[in-house]
C-alpha cells in the first residue's frame, strides 16, 4: 500500500531546498505557475539541469523509479520550491492510518515530556484541533514511543529563532530551522520518518531556541500502521475507542474476503432453508389430497377383488374372505356363509 505525504512551505524540513526521505517516489512543486528561472535538482548525487526553467506543467521535478530506501533531494534556488510530495510503499498489509491531535497525543502512555509545555491556542492556521501544545522554554523536549512503519508530526514554529532537532530511535539528531519569512506560520510538517520496520520506535523532538526566543507548536501526529490477519497494529497506550480507519476509506483485503465469504455462505444457507420449506409444503399438500379422496379406504389401502376362475375352490375363497376381514372389510352374515359349489 502506498501513501503520499505532502511537506509544504514553510516546513523547516524543506527550508533549505533539501530533504532526506525514505520512499519510492518524489515530486518537487512550485507555486503553481511554471517558472522560467533556471534551476538544478540533485537526487542521490545525480544532477539535473533545467536551464530553460520548468519543463513540466505540474512539477519542477519528479522521480518514481527510486528504490525503497533513504534518498536525498536538493533543489536550487530553494526559493522556487513550494512543497515536496513523498511516496511511501509500506507493503500490502499497511493500510491503517491513525491521527492523534495534541490532546490525545499528550495522554498516550508512550508519550513523555521534559521542560515547559502548555496548552494554548494554535497561532498557525489549518490546525487539527482548537489547541496546540506549545513550548516557549529552553531545551523543552517530547518523546513518543509508538508502533508503526511511519510517522508524521504536524505543528508550527514561530520565528527564525525557533530551532529544534529530531531523532529517531536514538540516532544522531537532525537540526531544523524555520525559513526567514515574516508571513503567518501555518500548520505544517515538523518531522517525518517512514519505512522504520517492525516493532516499536521512538521519536524525540527537542527545542533549541536561539537568543532565548522560541515557540514550537505541536498540533497532531499521524501514524501509518501495518495490519496483519485483519487486525490493526495500534500504537502502545492507545485505547480501543481511538479511531483507526483505512487510508483509502475502505477495508483491508483480508476483511473484504471475510465479508464476501460470509455473505456467500449466508445466501447458500438461506436457499437451502427455502427449498426445505417448499418441499415440506408440497408433501403436506399431497398427504391432505390423499386423505380427502373417497376411493381411498380408511386404512389407506385400496382392495381390488378380482374375478375368480372356475378352478377356485371353496378353501381359497374362504382364505380370501379372511384376508378381507383383516384389511377392515366387514361382510354381511349372508355373504360370509355363502358356499359355492365345487364347480360352476
Amino acid at each position: 500500500m502506498k501513501f503520499n505525504v505532502t511537506i509544504a512551505y514553510p516546513s523547516p524540513l524543506i527550508a533549505a531546498g533539501s530533504l532526506f526521505f525514505n520512499g519510492t517516489a518524489v515530486w518537487l512543486r512550485g507555486e503553481g505557475i511554471p517558472t522560467k528561472v533556471p534551476y538544478t535538482v540533485n537526487l542521490d548525487s545525480v544532477e539535473y539541469n533545467f536551464v530553460n526553467g520548468q519543463l513540466l506543467s505540474d512539477a519542477l521535478f519528479w522521480d518514481d523509479t527510486s528504490a525503497d530506501k533513504e534518498h536525498n533531494v536538493l533543489i536550487q534556488p530553494a526559493s522556487i520550491l513550494d512543497n515536496v510530495v513523498v511516496e511511501m510503499d509500506l507493503g500490502d498489509q499497511a493500510d491503517a492510518i491513525m491521527s492523534l491531535d495534541d490532546s490525545m497525543l499528550f495522554q498516550e502512555k508512550g508519550f513523555t515530556t521534559q521542560g515547559q509545555w502548555t496548552m494554548n491556542e494554535c497561532l498557525g492556521s489549518g490546525r487539527a484541533a482548537g489547541t496546540c501544545h506549545v513550548s516557549e522554554g529552553t531545551g523543552s523536549e517530547f518523546s513518543y514511543e509508538f508502533e508503526g512503519d511511519a510517522i508524521t508530526v504536524w505543528g508550527a514554529v514561530e520565528g527564525v529563532n525557533s530551532l529544534y532537532t529530531v531523532s529517531i530511535d536514538g540516532l544522531q539528531p537532525t537540526s531544523y530551522s524555520p525559513p526567514n519569512t515574516t508571513s503567518s506560520r501555518p500548520i505544517t510538517v515538523l518531522a517525518h520518518a517512514s519505512n522504520l520496520g517492525a516493532g516499536s520506535h521512538t521519536l524525540t523532538l527537542t527545542s533549541q531556541p536561539k537568543d532565548g526566543k522560541s515557540r514550537v507548536e505541536i498540533d497532531s501526529v499521524q501514524l501509518y500502521a501495518k495490519t496483519t490477519s485483519g487486525s490493526s497494529t495500534v500504537p502502545s497506550g492507545s485505547s480501543s475507542s481511538t479511531p483507526v480507519v483505512g487510508a483509502s476509506g475502505g477495508l483491508s483485503r483480508t476483511a473484504k474476503i471475510a465479508i464476501i465469504g460470509g455473505v456467500v455462505c449466508g445466501v447458500i444457507l438461506l436457499g437451502a432453508l427455502v427449498a426445505f420449506i417448499l418441499l415440506m409444503r408440497k408433501r403436506n399438500a399431497r398427504a391432505a389430497a390423499q386423505s380427502k379422496n373417497p376411493s381411498t379406504l380408511a386404512s389407506g389401502v385400496r382392495v381390488d377383488i378380482k374375478t375368480r376362475t372356475r378352478d377356485d375352490d371353496e378353501e381359497t375363497l374362504a382364505g380370501s374372505v379372511k384376508d378381507m376381514k383383516k384389511d377392515g372389510i366387514e361382510l354381511s352374515p349372508l355373504e360370509s356363509q355363502t358356499r359355492l359349489p365345487s364347480r360352476w
